[in-house]
């Protein structure tokens, strides 16, 4: 009577056990998860001393994974021949193995030295839809506990159990991956619409950012102002592995020197005057994405040291604090000056310039690609008209024989005036004279242009607030996004300029 409470005891002790699992596998997130935790019930229900399990293919019996653990951290683990002698007498008989005796049972006449000490082996198979897909291996040494048909039991249960949450996990996963895959595939495809043109020189950029992309190594990005740098620091990044993570992006000729340091790496509450908060810092920011650093040759002499230090070691200290912090970041750098010059009179660091241009990219300019002019153009009218207006052939060619000193993004500026002040659905050539597009680079605009503007502004149009939109937006870009500069420039407060560019939503 006492022997059947024991029983009763043990089993019911044994179906919490199973039930636990069972809740923690419909938790576990990942085949990786399930067959851990199927490897540690295996060894305390089972009473194994070591125990593996094996994943392979039910079509080419490729092994897909292996997990093998002990009972006691200083014994060896089973065996990677002795799973596969087991695996195969499995799949030969479709059965589990039940053995005191592994060697004898499998008749092994050579057996390796490290299979003599093995004594009981309890093997099951963990079948899908009736094909194997792989074992459950318990071993026990010679002389130690041998299996029973009780362990068997415990052991085809478990194998059942792990089985249905395998499957279910490896569907998961091939769904996350494909999904990764199919994300990967139209991030590539966006960043290739917004490189627009069909030159061989734009597309022998699109082909280096797809070679580019999947590295880690740094990226200096050469060009004039307006070629689009930052549009193909984003490409590489929306095409590489760390496209899921942050993509930050810092002007250096917009930072004061004062808080440089303080931008880059961040800083401690008190760590100087005015930080009344701690703030994390770009690099930290930007932990496993991708930190974008344009016109970096305007970076302070005193910051290039600090900077290469944290591409080299990866790792870097707030202001104010001790803890050194560690840096997953991948470092692309712009500029549209001569680095090699900036060596030269001493304002560039020559090792900061080899650890940022491990891969150099040349950004042509516009006149170096004369026939993406017209797609470009046509592309932003249709933007900025939301498809309403058309730019005529005679329209297209003009633009195509003027210089575009400020490249594509005075091209771009260019048509989104075109777009505000012009009426017509088909923009023609002589519009285009009207409107004084002789030289855009000038951003001038003449009392001829201002004339024809005001008689045909029969709507009534706001044309005040849109010029000034335009004056706004050109002294940001010959500041290069200093804002301080752009109100000197102006002629006003610091302050009433960030009004504007607020208001006009030019940040």
């Amino acid at each position: 009577m006492t022997d059947s409470v024991e029983t009763l005891r043990q089993r019911i002790a044994e179906l919490e056990q199973i039930t636990r699992l069972a809740e923690s596998l419909g938790g576990a997130s990942s085949v990786d998860d399930i067959l851990g935790k199927i490897v540690e019930a295996s060894l305390s229900l089972c009473r194994a001393r070591r125990v593996a399990i094996q994943l392979f293919s039910p079509l080419s019996k490729e092994i897909l994974r292996t997990l093998v653990r002990s009972a006691e951290p200083s014994d060896t683990n089973i065996d990677h021949g002795l799973n596969l002698v087991v695996a195969g007498w499995i799949e030969h008989h479709g059965k589990p193995l039940l053995t005191s005796d592994v060697i004898r049972e499998l008749q092994l006449r050579n057996p390796a030295e490290q299979w003599k000490g093995i004594g009981s082996v309890l093997a099951v198979p963990l079948e899908s839809a009736g094909r194997i897909i792989g074992i459950l291996n318990l071993v026990n040494p010679r002389g130690g506990l041998q299996f029973t048909r009780e362990s068997l039991r415990l052991a085809t249960t478990i194998a059942t159990l792990a089985a249905q949450f395998i499957e279910r996990a490896k569907l998961h996963e091939s769904l996350f991956q494909e999904n990764v895959r199919l994300k990967t595939i139209l991030r590539q495809k966006q960043g290739a619409r917004e490189i627009l043109g069909e030159s061989r020189a734009i597309k022998q950029v699109l082909e280096k950012i797809s070679t580019i992309a999947p590295s880690d190594a740094s990226v200096l990005l050469l060009g004039e102002t307006g070629t689009g740098k930052e549009l193909v620091a984003r490409a590489i990044h929306d095409q590489s592995p760390r496209a899921e993570k942050p993509f930050i992006a810092i002007n250096c000729s917009a930072i004061p020197a004062p808080l440089f340091e303080s931008e880059l790496f961040g800083h401690e509450q008190g760590s100087f005057t005015g930080a009344s908060n701690a703030q994390k810092g770009k690099f930290e920011l930007a932990n496993e994405g991708t930190l974008f650093l344009d016109e970096i040759a305007e970076m302070p002499m005193d910051m290039q040291p600090k900077l290469l230090r944290i591409l080299e070691e990866r790792s870097f200290y707030r202001l104010g604090s001790s803890t050194e912090q560690e840096s997953d970041v991948r470092v692309i750098a712009a500029t549209g000056k001569d680095l090699g010059k900036a060596i030269a009179d001493g304002t560039f660091r020559e090792d900061l310039y080899h650890r940022l241009s491990v891969i150099p990219l040349h950004l042509p300019p516009l006149r170096e690609r004369p026939d993406d002019i017209a797609i470009l153009a046509q592309a932003f009218l249709q933007e900025f008209s939301r498809g309403a207006k058309r730019l005529a052939p005679d329209a297209l060619e003009y633009l195509q024989g003027l210089p575009w000193k400020g490249n594509v993004r005075e091209l771009r500026n260019t048509v989104e005036r075109v777009s505000i002040f012009l009426e017509k659905k088909e923009i023609g050539r002589e519009e285009l004279r009207e409107m004084d597009i002789i030289d855009p680079g000038s951003g001038s605009q003449s009392a001829s242009f201002l004339t024809s503007l005001l008689r045909s502004n029969t709507e009534g149009r706001d044309i005040m607030e849109a010029l000034e939109k335009q004056l706004v937006r050109l002294t940001l870009e010959e500041s290069h996004g200093n804002v301080s500069q752009a109100a000197k420039l102006l002629g006003i407060d610091r302050n009433a300029l960030q009004r504007r560019i607020d208001k006009f939503g030019l940040t």
